[in-house]
């Protein structure tokens, strides 16, 4: 499996707070089977959850430093799952596709400060983008249509999880008539967040609507219960294509 969702990088957000916690699930993470992570810590604007490229690089580094040391054969990426927001566009501004962006440069071209304070996923075009749980954001599909004229790919992560989603499923078709992708959180399916997110991401997977699934981890006591989650995916979908597609193939793509 490749996991494009997840809290390891220590210390800049709710997810691991150490890096021994870290080292622990990347541990669990191998013995799970999976061979590529896309670090995605939190970022929002206005909070404590704010780490810039900079920071987030420094950690990065010491991360893969200690992965090595430890034999662990899985390849890191960096990245953030980012909330919602109004400024989302002009805050990935003149972003260089492709371009590491570990310098954390301060100023774009119109001088705007935090232009390299975000990281797409593996520094390409797909974005991993995080709503509100309870109310809809109503510049949402205006911000996110911005970023697909922009050059960018939104991917809207745990739709299953959203109350609104979960209401009415059919809410998540805008999103997808525009260009953006959507990354299901698996452990829904292990009853993790409630019947209702597990029933509806199992209704957007038999709808064809979710074009990934990922962890989410974010703690050294979870599991990730991958074996569980593939035997029942087979059952859900009953084709094993499309699920290796939506553990591998389709992250695969996106980090390329």
């Amino acid at each position: 499996m490749i996991d494009i969702h997840c809290h390891i990088l220590p210390g800049v957000d709710d997810g691991a707070k150490t890096m021994e916690e870290a080292m622990l699930i990347l541990q669990k993470a191998e013995r799970a089977g999976i061979t590529d992570i896309v670090l995605t810590p939190h970022y929002m604007r206005g909070t404590v959850y704010n780490a810039g490229n900079v920071k987030k690089w420094k950690i990065y580094q010491e991360l893969k430093e200690c992965a090595k040391k430890a034999g662990i054969k899985i390849n890191l990426y960096l990245g953030n799952e980012v909330y919602i927001d109004e400024r989302l566009p002009q805050m990935l501004g003149g972003y260089d596709f492709g371009r590491k962006q570990e310098t954390g440069k301060a100023d774009g071209p119109n001088g705007t400060k935090d232009i390299y304070e975000l990281a797409t996923l593996n520094s390409r075009e797909y974005v991993l983008v995080e709503f509100p749980v309870q109310t809809k954001d109503k510049s949402a599909v205006k911000t996110l249509f911005t970023l697909v004229q922009d050059g960018f790919i939104p991917v809207i992560a745990h739709p299953e999880r959203y109350h609104y989603v979960q209401e009415d499923p059919s809410q998540v078709d805008q999103f997808l008539q525009m260009g953006c992708k959507l990354q299901g959180d698996y452990l829904a399916l292990t009853g993790k967040y409630g019947k209702r997110a597990e029933k509806t991401l199992k209704r957007l997977l038999q709808e064809d609507k979710i074009f990934c699934l990922a962890s989410d981890i974010h703690k050294g006591t979870d599991s990730y219960k991958l074996d569980f989650v593939t035997k029942k995916l087979g059952k859900i979908l009953k084709n094993s294509d499309k699920v290796k597609q939506l553990l591998h193939d389709n992250p695969a793509a996106m980090i390329a």
